[in-house]
């Protein structure tokens, strides 16, 4: 078990700062002493470059320091805004090229979220929500299937977020259904990916939620918020209880990595340094609760 950071979550630009690579932030982990990392898949815009070549870019670097790209999250931001053909297009065809991607980086799990609409609470149904689920999912199982790679479907924020409406996923027995469906379907083993913060947001017993997932877990994303806005704050500076969350992934025995999903590009570079070195500290500290006899 080891700790994982997404890396321009935590090395990444803010405004008005230069951009930073992905292999400049491998550089700048490997320093602070990060060895595990989850690549960044999930901007539209990274495929609108040369990201081949990104790619490899940062896995000679990652080979150089000693580390490896164990995660990474595939595009999310549904084009509900303005869901035109054109722009449908190119978030299919960004997500076809983050899973080439992360078969190319050798991941072990790729993130990524359910097919997800706001409805309306006084009239939720999960059942045609799943159906849509599965059908916008197909294509994209059959893509990780002869990828070889494997999915994480992530639980999504809970009402506090989305008031007057609810979001497919936010509550562990759809998620559970959802991922047992797909892998009935598929003959796969796709896992789910636990985000604390989203967890927080709807409201769960992170402990009891975790113990319904059980080994069905794959991947987590770690961070922090004030229980309403899904904010991606360092551990213990938000409302998360974070002995219960160690406590759930202990209860299933859970053996992967502790995978943090930060947001630190609100700070200014220069003034990250104390903060990520806190991330460190925090991440040591979850990992020796975690085996802990």
């Amino acid at each position: 078990m080891d700790l994982s950071i997404n890396l321009l979550g935590v090395y990444g630009a803010g405004p008005g700062e230069a951009p930073v690579s992905v292999a400049e932030a491998v550089d700048r982990a490997a320093d602070d002493g990060f060895t595990v990392y989850d690549f960044p898949l999930a901007d539209l815009a990274f495929y609108e470059g040369d990201w081949r070549a990104e790619i490899e870019r940062a896995q000679r670097r990652a080979a150089a320091r000693g580390a490896e790209f164990r995660y990474t999250h595939v595009p999310f931001l549904f084009p509900w805004a303005d869901p035109s053909p054109s722009n449908w297009a190119r978030f299919e065809r960004a997500m076809s090229q983050a899973l080439d991607s992360a078969a190319r980086l050798g991941v072990r799990c790729a993130a990524l979220h359910p097919y997800t609409t706001n409805e309306p609470a006084g009239t939720y149904d999960a059942a045609p929500c799943r159906r849509a689920a599965l059908e916008h999912l197909e294509p994209w199982l059959e893509q990780a299937a002869r990828l070889g790679v494997r999915l994480a479907v992530e639980n999504m924020q809970g009402d506090a977020a989305c008031r007057p409406n609810r979001r497919y996923c936010a509550r562990v027995e759809e998620l559970v259904g959802l991922v047992d469906a797909i892998n009935a379907t598929s003959g796969a083993n796709h896992g789910i990916c636990w985000d604390t913060g989203h967890g927080h947001i709807a409201g769960h017993r992170q402990s009891e939620a975790l113990r319904a997932i059980g080994p069905r877990l794959a991947m987590t994303h770690l961070h922090d918020n004030d229980a309403h806005r899904d904010l991606h704050l360092v551990p213990y500076t938000g409302t998360v209880d974070w002995d219960d969350v160690v406590a759930g992934l202990r209860s299933i025995g859970f053996q992967g990595d502790l995978n943090y999903e930060m947001n630190l590009k609100r700070v200014p570079q220069a003034l990250r340094p104390p903060l990520i070195d806190y991330l460190r500290q925090v991440g040591r500290a979850l990992l020796s609760a975690m085996q802990a006899p």
